[in-house]
Formats: C-alpha cells, sequence, structure tokens
C-alpha cells in the first residue's frame, strides 16, 4: 500500500465526516430530530399515565 492510497483513504474519510456533519445540521432534519429528541418524554409521560390508571383500578 503506498502512500497514494492513503492519501485516497484519507481524503474519502474525510469527505464521509463532512457529509454526516452536513446531514445533520441541515435544516430540514431538525423537525424530525426535535420529534425524535421528545420522544422520550412522551414515553415517560405515558408511563406515568399508565402506573396511575393501574393505581386507580386498584382502589
Amino acid at each position: 500500500m503506498g502512500a497514494g492510497f492513503q492519501a485516497f483513504h484519507t481524503a474519502l474519510v474525510f469527505l464521509v465526516i463532512i457529509a454526516v456533519i452536513v446531514w445533520a445540521f441541515w435544516p430540514k432534519n431538525k423537525e424530525k430530530f426535535d420529534r425524535r429528541a421528545e420522544s422520550i418524554f412522551e414515553e415517560d409521560k405515558n408511563l406515568a399515565e399508565r402506573k396511575k390508571q393501574e393505581s386507580n383500578k386498584d382502589e
């Protein structure tokens, strides 16, 4: 493996990293990422509501 292969590989990895960063910060993806970030709170809220309903059934 020569220096040319190493240079090509380095450039390829660099371009992939740049592409991932651009994709992550692309404005079109903001809404999708925000929804997924808030989903964990929705799951906690739903779990708390289910526990409350179960405790009301026991009474």
